[in-house]
């Protein structure tokens, strides 16, 4: 039985600052659109969003008309990277193996890259 009750409709959410940590570790600069997300989030320690796994997280926004919008998503599992990601949606000349970078020099965390969540 799937994770979330068969639904596959899913988002993809990427932390800003892993992305970042990666980007130091590899030398590379890479774009948070590299990894397809439906959400980016900033302010988060790297990596944090491991953790969030099996849980449920709420989303809070305040728009510029003041009114406040929430989203709640079930976070369902890590993103594992495929080679996919490594084109770059903005210059597809700049190829990198994104799943052996990541299980090299983040072992701890392998091949991994984001989390799958359901609204």
């Amino acid at each position: 039985m799937k994770k979330n009750g068969g639904d596959t409709r899913t988002v993809h959410l990427i932390n800003e600052q892993t992305v970042k940590d990666v980007e130091e570790k590899i030398g590379i600069s890479l774009n948070p659109i590299r990894f397809r997300p439906n959400i980016i989030v900033d302010n988060l320690e790297a990596w944090k969003e491991f953790d969030f796994v099996g849980k449920r997280l709420r989303i809070v926004k305040q728009g510029t008309d003041h009114n406040t919008r929430q989203i709640e998503l079930k976070v369902l599992s890590r993103t594992v990277r495929c080679a996919g990601v490594g084109i770059d949606p903005t210059d597809p000349t700049k190829k990198i193996d994104i799943p052996q970078l990541l299980s090299k020099h983040f072992p701890e965390h392998g091949p991994y890259l984001g989390i799958y969540c359901a609204i």
